[in-house]
């Protein structure tokens, strides 16, 4: 009897050490799946925000040359105020439509 029960002890240990190496296993792939998802889910946020910011530097190229044209035409008002009122009055209506269309 007494080697039965060590027997059945031995086989315990041996059922326990097998089922804590596969909890062991399944956990080593789940942490691996983990890193893997996370590699993927900071690349796509590093790649979106690259797409944001290159979208916001061209809408800031398109407000910065929005502002040299309205600049410009800024100059060329004040330029023809200084002139004369007649000139000033006969480009108006130009100056106006140049800077609507801006």
């Amino acid at each position: 009897m007494k080697r039965e029960f060590e027997k059945t002890i031995q086989h315990i240990k041996s059922q326990a050490e097998h089922t804590e190496r596969q909890i062991k296993q399944q956990f080593e792939k789940l942490h691996q799946f983990l890193r893997d998802e996370e590699e993927a889910t900071i690349s796509a946020l590093r790649e979106e925000e690259e797409q944001k910011k290159q979208m916001m530097e061209k809408k800031l190229e398109e407000i910065n040359s929005l502002i040299s044209a309205l600049s410009h035409s800024i100059k060329d008002t004040e330029e023809m105020m200084k002139a004369s009122d007649v000139c000033f009055l006969k480009e108006f209506p130009v100056s106006m439509e140049r800077v609507q269309i801006s």
